[in-house]
């Protein structure tokens, strides 16, 4: 299952680029999305358009499984993302691996964020699942692109908020 997420800010991309790897950022968005984070490495490497990012963070949601979910999940449910951020591209590919049937559950996508103007960009999010359990792999599908999109309109929101208190 292919989807998109977009959303404008009243930022420039490198202004949002710059945000989105600090520890500050970071620190204040995951409890905002009501995540636990976990940063588990970060490499970069160069400077300007050569610079590249790999960072990779594992995140907990804290929220009741829904029931399709619940009898394959042992403990709680996370996942292991992993984000490979390209300067010259504008663009940050990223995959998920989850903490349950991570054989039959594939999930990523591309997340770019390209200037509108002086101080406005739109951030765009090209995800895909694929879910290969039989019967129920749509609906496992589904499922957790509707997580993503709410998820996504939450760090809206706040990254928003967030851009307006840090101007400058």
């Amino acid at each position: 299952m292919k989807y998109t997420i977009e959303d404008t800010f009243d930022v420039s991309a490198q202004r949002y680029w710059d945000a989105f790897f600090i520890d500050e950022y970071a620190k204040a968005l995951w409890p905002a999305l009501d995540i636990k984070y976990e940063l588990l490495k970060i490499e970069r490497k160069g400077e300007g358009d050569s610079l590249e990012i790999h960072r990779e963070q594992k995140l907990s949601p804290n929220r009741e499984l829904p029931a399709l979910i619940q009898k394959f999940v042992k403990g709680g449910l996370s996942y292991v993302e992993k984000n490979v951020y390209k300067a010259k591209d504008g663009a940050m590919r990223t995959t998920t691996t989850p903490s349950f049937m991570a054989d039959k559950i594939t999930t990523g996508g591309l997340y770019r964020v390209v200037d509108l103007g002086p101080n406005r960009c739109n951030r765009v999010w090209e995800g895909e699942v694929d879910c290969s359990i039989p019967l129920i792999g749509g609906r496992i599908e589904k499922m957790l692109v509707d997580e993503v999109r709410e998820s996504y309109r939450k760090a809206t929101e706040f990254t928003r908020k967030w851009h307006a208190e840090h101007a400058g």
